[in-house]
């Protein structure tokens, strides 16, 4: 039977923040709901926590994978089995604030069919993330067809047209961020101060977020691949420029002073070419991924779901 909301939580050892998170959406959600964790290979007790709030209470429901497949994934694996005629997907760590609940839906309920939230300021969000979320939302909007608003969050609110279109995608590379943008439809964003996390720390580390970024370049832009025929070929003109200016200078009697300009542009070609390189290999890599068609996630079990 379908409800009027399904929200989505993906969950990573995060025990303490499962139940004061489970209050705070139960007292400000206006509508009939079901909560749908997804338990993404938790250490901690996350799932035990889980099972006995869903043993009371038949709203809550949990997806528990088999191992941890990766926030994107998890996210996935909720949409696809979400019943509600509106859906929001949210954070299990208290920076995506249950009291907007009521907000978002009343977008909806205006005619919107999605509708992204964007983090004005984040407490206690530290200098270099500041700076290395700025630019790679400057960097990804210069080089992709695709705009994304800079500091979106995975807090999102949509209906059942735009979470079709997005489970019509079979790419195992999510940018789930990059998706959502991409589909169009009626969109609107709602801006909002993101709270510090409850309990416990971030489980996005500065190498999972450069690994996010690399799939959000790749999967929506070929520019890169461009730059860097460019940039090729303007080294390559330098080169031969340069190759002229020795023959000259050799034929007239003047040697190529020293040898640590040699040094210097062998470096400097052989450093472009293993950029070009390793950015062709991503390409290849992610095509790779997709050729295998493996599942993007393993189910272990499921609570309150049939």
């Amino acid at each position: 039977m379908a409800t009027s909301l399904s929200i989505i939580i993906p969950i990573y050892n995060e025990a303490e923040n499962i139940l004061p998170l489970t209050n705070a959406i139960e007292k400000n959600c206006p509508v009939d709901y079901e909560l749908i964790f997804i338990n993404d290979g938790s250490k901690d007790d996350s799932l035990p926590t889980i099972i006995q709030l869903a043993n009371t209470n038949k709203n809550i429901k949990c997806i528990s994978l088999s191992r941890n497949f990766g926030h994107q994934h998890a996210l996935m694996a909720g949409l696809e089995h979400a019943t509600g005629n509106n859906i929001i997907i949210m954070d299990g760590d208290g920076q995506h604030p249950p009291e907007l609940i009521p907000s978002l839906l009343d977008l909806l309920n205006q005619g919107y069919d999605l509708v992204h939230t964007e983090r004005k300021k984040t407490a206690h969000s530290g200098f270099l993330k500041k700076i290395s979320s700025a630019l790679f939302y400057r960097f990804i909007n210069l080089i992709s067809d695709t705009k994304i608003v800079a500091n979106q969050a995975d807090f999102k609110a949509f209906n059942q047209k735009v979470l079709k279109a997005v489970l019509s995608f079979k790419e195992r590379e999510l940018f789930l961020r990059g998706l959502f943008s991409w589909i169009g439809f009626r969109t609107t964003s709602y801006a909002f101060d993101a709270p510090a996390r409850w309990h416990g720390k971030s489980k996005y580390s500065y190498t999972k977020m450069l690994q996010l970024a690399l799939k959000g370049t790749t999967s929506f832009s070929f520019k890169p691949l461009r730059m860097a025929l460019l940039i090729g070929s303007l080294v390559s003109l330098a080169a031969f420029a340069f190759g002229i200016y020795a023959l000259i200078a050799y034929f007239n009697g003047n040697t190529v002073p020293g040898w640590a300009s040699i040094i210097i542009a062998v470096m400097f070609l052989g450093g472009t070419q293993l950029l070009a390189i390793g950015l062709l290999g991503e390409y290849i890599a992610s095509l790779f991924t997709e050729s295998k068609q493996r599942p993007i996630y393993l189910i272990d079990q499921k609570i309150n779901i049939d």
